[in-house]
């Protein structure tokens, strides 16, 4: 009674009918199968519910989207029970068959070419993984269309299918290196962009997962050696150019010839943050800080509010130290912390500007001591705040308690261990506390 009462209600819908079929007869069957199927789905019983499903499928297949949404889920849940019996195999690809020809009848039938082909290829793969090469063909072709907006699994299981085609001998070392840094840019740019955490936590979780794989087959003389030969071919290819210099700062692969042409023909061609700090860092190893930092400045300048970000002011900051020009290496780890007040890195960056001025502070009453225990504080906020810091933090507190003040200081200053001590130079306070 409740199917035969959803049917009338369905025969009654106002709207075009041309969607459940071409006749009177096959509007009338197709409202029937929709009913029923829809009846059984609702209670759970998709056993039940699969005769009807396929007549809609067969008789009016314009008729709703929601028809291939749920034979997603009736199929899927049969495969997920079978896919990995090995005495199923048979019945598994039939199925597997089946589950591709309904997102091909959506496409047909509702668009949404590159979301649904993102859904195809990643249930291929799941259920047949020997089918990687046609699962990353179909995830390829969605990226090319949904572009920044495809979705973080099918950017994830496109570079796992890509890797999986590498262990079968479908794709090469060199494939993987440059194939990288698209995807890469899909998921740092909805990282940036994304304001709802979980939806930004998908793309963290599907990033990490690609640098899993990437790490796995990415050494330095491989990196050398593969995006050479890509770049001899095409050296004037600003576009493999960008891809190549990515790759090699993503895996700190930077002693190498090859880094600072790529970065030199990159940057000549128009300033980009990559290409600004890569040769940034050329500057840095070659000792000559100032210029190092004055293009970490304009790698932050042109970043915006790029996912380098804090690496740019970091590394501004540290040659700004070297420099001498603490005020502006503090003056960089500041902007980090007011982007990330959970940065260890900064707070680090800090503690180390206040040791190199810490000559300023010569003419006040505990002198340089006074510095060095802002330094620690420092030193300690990091850990405190980024256990991942700690050991880095621990070695410089270890380093520099030796210069806290003694004892003697603290009393012929008429000053106290546990007091609060304002280090004029740097405009902050402190506690005291002694090396003694």
């Amino acid at each position: 009674m409740m199917a035969l009462l959803m049917w009338a209600g369905l025969s009654m819908a106002q709207g075009d009918e041309s969607k459940y079929g071409n006749t009177p007869e096959e509007v009338e069957q197709c409202k029937r199968y929709l009913s029923l199927y829809r009846e059984f789905r609702d209670q759970g019983q998709v056993e039940d519910a699969l005769p009807h499903w396929r007549g809609a499928f067969r008789t009016c297949p314009q008729s709703a989207k929601t028809l291939y949404i749920d034979g997603v889920r009736f199929y899927g849940s049969i495969l997920d029970e079978i896919f990995e019996n090995e005495d199923k195999v048979a019945e598994r690809d039939a199925y597997l068959d089946t589950l591709m020809l309904i997102y091909d009848k959506r496409i047909e039938h509702f668009n949404e070419e590159g979301r649904v082909l993102a859904f195809k290829a990643n249930d291929l793969f799941k259920y047949d993984e020997s089918r990687a090469k046609e699962a990353n063909a179909m995830m390829k072709r969605s990226l090319e269309l949904e572009g920044m907006d495809s979705d973080a699994i099918v950017a994830s299981k496109y570079y796992q299918t890509l890797y999986t085609m590498y262990r079968n001998k479908e794709a090469t070392k060199s494939d993987l290196l440059v194939e990288y840094m698209p995807v890469v840019e899909i998921l740092d740019y909805n990282i940036a962009k994304l304001e709802d955490e979980r939806a930004r936590d998908r793309y963290v979780k599907a990033k990490n997962n690609l640098d899993a794989f990437f790490i796995k087959i990415a050494e330095c003389e491989d990196i050398y050696r593969i995006l050479e030969e890509r770049i001899s071919e095409a050296p004037n290819d600003i576009e493999l150019n960008k891809k190549a210099l990515a790759v090699m700062n993503k895996r700190d692969c930077t002693d190498n010839e090859l880094y600072l042409a790529v970065a030199e023909r990159v940057y000549a061609d128009k300033p980009t943050p990559s290409a600004a700090y890569s040769i940034g860092i050329q500057k840095l190893k070659a000792k000559d800080y100032e210029d190092a930092m004055n293009y970490f400045r304009e790698a932050v300048d042109l970043c915006g509010d790029c996912i380098e970000y804090e690496t740019y002011l970091l590394r501004a900051g540290q040659a700004a130290n070297i420099t001498g020009f603490t005020s502006r290496a503090l003056s960089f780890a500041n902007r980090i912390l007011n982007r990330n007040p959970q940065s260890g890195e900064a707070y680090l960056l800090k503690g180390d500007a206040v040791v190199a001025g810490a000559k300023a502070c010569a003419d006040e009453p505990l002198k340089t001591a006074g510095a060095y225990l802002l330094a620690v504080d420092y030193y300690n906020k990091a850990k405190s705040v980024d256990p991942s810091v700690a050991d880095k933090a621990n070695q410089k507190i270890a380093g520099y308690k030796k210069y806290f003040p003694q004892k003697t200081d603290v009393f012929f200053n008429n000053l106290e261990v546990g007091q609060q001590y304002t280090v004029e130079c740097f405009g902050e306070t402190t506690t005291i506390r002694t090396s003694d």
